[in-house]
């Protein structure tokens, strides 16, 4: 929000800077004078008296339908520069809304292949573990496996040393 604010600021200045000063009608009351002409006043003047409208002759004089004209075109004329230099900032500002919401859903998208990638990378690093834990554990398995049958076959074999001896082994005990 504050970016848009700070755009349009920034907009309305170069603006100004570019445009010349826009012919307004004159105020009432203001009055041109001359260079030459005398701008003293005196105590005895007067302001003019107030213009009193009827009703019933509105429209009906001449000059100040004219002078209306001019100042209803003035008007108009004003609003839609003010309406055409609304629109072009409205327009950047959507411009400038679509293009960074382009981009944040660009890169949330590369993101999101980035941690898609790095998921298929650690199920494949955890999938390579676990195989090679299988491996090791099937190999010691297979090796106490080999032992027990070796180690068995040694006390079958002094069994049968000692069935047809007929003695029982002999055990060394030291006190």
């Amino acid at each position: 929000m504050a970016i848009a604010a700070s755009a349009l600021a920034i907009h309305s200045l170069e603006e100004a800077s570019t445009k010349e000063e826009p012919i307004r009608p004159p105020q009432p009351g203001s009055i041109r004078r001359s260079p030459g002409q005398d701008t003293r006043t005196t105590s005895f003047t007067r302001p003019p008296p107030p213009i009193v409208e009827n009703p019933r002759r509105k429209g009906t004089s001449r000059g100040r339908r004219i002078a209306e004209t001019k100042s209803d075109a003035w008007e108009r004329s004003q609003l839609a520069k003010f309406h055409k230099r609304y629109q072009k900032m409205h327009s950047n500002i959507l411009a400038w809304e679509n293009e960074k919401k382009l981009r944040a859903k660009q890169e949330m998208e590369r993101k999101k292949q980035e941690v898609e990638l790095r998921k298929s990378r650690n199920l494949k690093h955890y999938q390579n573990k676990i195989s090679r834990i299988d491996h090791i554990s099937n190999g010691a398995k297979a090796q106490l496996e080999e032992k027990r049958k070796y180690e068995e076959s040694l006390i079958k074999e002094k069994a049968r040393r000692m069935k047809s001896i007929g003695k029982a082994p002999i055990s060394w005990c030291c006190f």
